[in-house]
């Protein structure tokens, strides 16, 4: 399969947008940074069998089921071969480890809170990345057509496409208004902001964030690997820029929320927010970036999309790449303390 990108700015805005809600929703009902490697490494390596962890994680795994229903049809694109499959999800998972995050944790909310060791990480991770998949040719390993020019080949949604990303958006934020809504009524009705009720609110705060953002992760294509190496092989002319428009649209949305949580005492269905404010820029980050950096760069892969993308469509080499992250997170936590 040969694949020829096409540079399409609104899905990735909009994709991107329906990712910044489910991080500010997430964030403002129960108190939680929305970090998918984070949320896996915790059950993995510490035995934390919170169940929140379980409630995202399921969201994210509905939200590939509900895409295979809608689009039954749907061709797996092409991955590079076993082994170069299982190095990846190795790297991934070690660096994720060392880094404490990925895409989600640091690229997403990190920056959005203007945090500096998250920009760090982030610079980091994407220099390697973009090292890596240029060395290694990933635009080849993944089928990617390197001499179709994705900025020459706009795509623009149609105006129904529009208006059900639209209403994505519109149920999407409408439904986390709802929960908050609710958190209020049971406190009231209880005098107690603690209750049972609020926290099976939280819990679905945590399954409707992780269904949205795997949602928002399909409208704006990071699920395909093949966008993900254009993107990193900025020197080929098949580069495609729309990862980073799916970046803006998610900071644009999650900025303001992060300002709107410094100014609550708590989130509405939890007793405080979780926020992290490790302030350190250390070897082990670094290191951690490098690793991520080359594990994504090898195979356009990283946790959230491939979780969703198993659920949708399952494939050998994407059970194999979850599985060496499993194995690369733990080995890092067996080894680099």
């Amino acid at each position: 399969m040969s694949i020829d990108l096409k540079f399409q700015p609104v899905h990735a805005l909009t994709g991107g947008a329906i990712l910044g809600v489910a991080t500010v929703g997430k964030l403002l009902l129960s108190g939680r940074i929305l970090g998918i490697s984070g949320s896996f490494k915790g059950t993995l390596t510490e035995g934390d069998l919170s169940p929140w962890r379980f409630a995202f994680l399921g969201g994210l795994v509905a939200s590939g089921m509900l895409d295979a229903a809608w689009d039954p049809l749907q061709i797996a694109e092409p991955l590079p071969d076993m082994g170069r499959i299982v190095l990846a999800g190795l790297l991934v998972g070690a660096g994720t480890g060392m880094g404490n995050g990925c895409t989600s944790g640091h690229g997403i909310c990190g920056n959005s809170r203007f945090s500096i060791r998250s920009m760090a990480y982030t610079g980091t991770f994407m220099a390697a990345g973009a090292a890596v998949a240029t060395m290694f040719d990933t635009n080849a390993s993944l089928g990617v057509n390197s001499n179709h020019a994705a900025l020459s080949d706009l795509v623009i949604p149609a105006t129904d496409v529009l208006t059900k990303y639209a209403g994505v958006i519109a149920i999407s934020s409408a439904s986390f208004l709802g929960l908050n809504f609710l958190s209020k009524v049971f406190a009231k009705k209880n005098d107690d902001d603690d209750s049972k009720q609020h926290k099976t609110l939280s819990l679905l705060s945590e399954a409707l964030a992780g269904l949205v953002f795997g949602v928002g992760l399909t409208i704006s294509g990071m699920r395909r690997a093949a966008k993900v190496s254009g993107f990193l092989s900025f020197l080929s002319p098949s580069f495609d820029p729309s990862l980073m428009l799916v970046m803006g649209g998610a900071m644009a949305m999650a900025i303001p929320g992060f300002q709107v949580a410094g100014k609550k005492e708590k989130p509405s269905c939890e007793r405080k927010f979780n926020i992290p404010n490790n302030k350190k820029i250390d070897k082990k980050l670094l290191t951690g970036g490098v690793l991520f950096g080359a594990g994504w760069g090898l195979a356009g892969l990283c946790p959230g999309p491939a979780i969703v993308s198993v659920a949708a469509r399952p494939t050998a080499k994407l059970v194999a790449w979850l599985a060496a992250v499993a194995v690369g997170m733990w080995g890092q936590h067996k080894v680099v303390k």
